[in-house]
């Protein structure tokens, strides 16, 4: 086992949001330990380094590797003031950060390059009023239906190297997107289908127009934030996913329901998207005043909190499919165990052990059969 540098140490210690003393009561050893271990006084042994992992929350890999990419989320818009949901996001964030890990790890294993290619833009080059423009362009070269699904946009940007993840987050957390080399989007499987179709919509903005800059950084996005760039993200994904154009034709069909929320409910189920998107959509064209907001929508009940751990019960439908080839080909090469898919997929290993014996199963039949 390689050994960890004091300055890991205390990084792993620090955003895991431990003091020394927390760090050394999860490990059964005395603060000076940990003090002494941080200093470079002493070494911790192969077992510390397992247990030190485990107690910070991620995996022996991550803990070793420090050189590797490691992008750092950050939470953009306000953050959780509660003390649990806090640590909820704290530690999907920092389980962000490992994941990015992973995937470099699993295509240098499998000898497969990560390459991304989609086109940069500078947001100044994109004023308000050319964004229609823009996005009709762009829905065009994607070749993009006229009323988007989610397995429509999920597929349309994984073909592009795009990997895209549906985790199990705290509500507070809409979506996080990151690009270096390669490109990654985690959208709230907790959220209904619609809210993520725009999630993943409003995160493809942040890839295509927000990393270019190099004070850039990846970061955490909640849809209803004042900031300018998720202003912009939000403006994107609604002229994506509700075109001005396709908006005109179909009011004319549902003009005089609008009045009644199931009005509202049909004319949003025509685009895939949420109740509150089309409302806010709609309201730009001052068919709604803000302020009506209340007569449509319940009160949010914020203490409401979202399971996250495990972020990944569904394989297929959770993990980035060009992510699960490659992990699969290196379980099925011998280069990873079934426990290491668990760590890569951020799985339970029942789930992963179920997932290769129906996999192995279903190839069993194709030989059969053929």
């Amino acid at each position: 086992m390689s050994n960890i540098s004091p300055a890991r140490i205390r990084e792993l210690r620090q955003r895991a949001g431990l003091s020394q003393g927390d760090l050394s009561q999860k490990l059964g050893v005395t603060p000076s330990l940990v003090s002494r271990w941080e200093g470079g006084e002493r070494v911790p042994s192969p077992q510390h380094i397992v247990d030190l992992a485990r107690a910070v929350g991620v995996s022996l890999d991550y803990a070793l590797n420090a050189d590797d990419v490691r992008p750092k989320f950050r939470f953009r818009a306000d953050a959780a003031s509660d003390v649990v949901a806090r640590e909820d996001i704290d530690a999907t964030v920092s389980h962000a950060d490992e994941m990015i890990m992973h995937i470099q790890s699993a295509y240098q294993k499998a000898r497969k390059p990560l390459m991304l290619n989609p086109l940069q833009y500078d947001l100044a080059s994109v004023p308000d009023q050319a964004l229609p423009e823009f996005v009709g362009e762009l829905r065009t070269t994607l070749r993009l239906n006229r009323f988007v699904t989610l397995a429509e946009l999920k597929q349309v940007l994984q073909e592009g190297r795009i990997h895209v993840f549906e985790w199990r987050m705290p509500r507070e957390i809409s979506g996080m997107s990151w690009r270096g080399p390669f490109a990654v989007v985690f959208i709230n499987a907790n959220h209904a289908h619609e809210r993520r179709l725009f999630s993943l919509a409003h995160e493809l903005a942040h890839v295509l127009f927000h990393f270019g800059a190099s004070d850039a950084e990846p970061h955490v996005s909640a849809i209803h934030s004042r900031r300018p760039e998720e202003q912009f993200a939000n403006a994107f994904a609604s002229e994506l996913l509700m075109p001005d154009a396709t908006v005109s034709a179909v009011l004319r069909e549902y003009a005089n329901r609008l009045h009644d929320p199931q009005g509202l409910e049909s004319m949003a189920r025509h685009f895939h998207v949420s109740r509150d998107a089309m409302f806010y959509r709609l309201a730009e064209r001052n068919i709604y005043r803000r302020t009506e907001h209340a007569r449509f929508f319940a009160p949010f009940d914020k203490t409401v909190r979202c399971q996250i751990d495990p972020h990944v019960t569904d394989i297929d439908a959770q993990v980035d499919c060009e992510f699960l080839r490659t992990a699969l080909q290196c379980y099925d090469e011998g280069e990873v165990s079934a426990g290491k898919l668990s760590e890569w997929l951020f799985a339970p290993r029942p789930t992963i052990e179920r997932y290769l014996s129906a996999r192995y199963f279903e190839v069993e039949d194709l030989i059969g059969n053929g």
